[in-house]
């Protein structure tokens, strides 16, 4: 869940800084990026796995407001680097569950299009 700087302590990383951070150093896998939603398509979701942690990150976003959480993999064996065949069964129920969560909790930030015009405003 993203916290705001204030809240966070000295030299502990968001989810959305540690996803940055992976991204920047490419040790992620990309499982899904960008997905558009079906009622709001300005809305996208994001899946990575990162494998030197065995971590799934979940990120949503409309543009303009970002929401990043991160589960583990319930998954030991096999090694997320040496799953071939992509993302397992179970980390995609897991993370699209997570978003699902992620959606519910954010929903009401996430469904305002940021291409819209402020309410009252020019």
């Amino acid at each position: 869940m993203r916290r705001k700087k204030t809240d966070a302590k000295r030299n502990e990383a968001t989810a959305e800084e540690r996803l940055a951070e992976l991204l920047r150093s490419e040790k992620t896998f990309p499982y899904h990026e960008n997905i558009p939603d079906k009622e709001f398509s300005f809305v996208k979701l994001s899946i990575y796995g990162a494998p030197d942690t065995n971590e799934l990150f979940v990120k949503l976003t409309n543009g303009r407001d970002t929401f990043v959480e991160v589960i583990q993999s319930g998954l030991l064996w096999p090694a997320m680097a040496d799953r071939i065949f992509g993302m397992d069964v179970e980390d995609s129920r897991d993370a699209f569950n997570l978003a699902d969560r992620m959606w519910e909790e954010h929903k009401n930030v996430l469904a305002v299009d940021p291409r819209a015009p402020a309410p009252g405003g020019q």
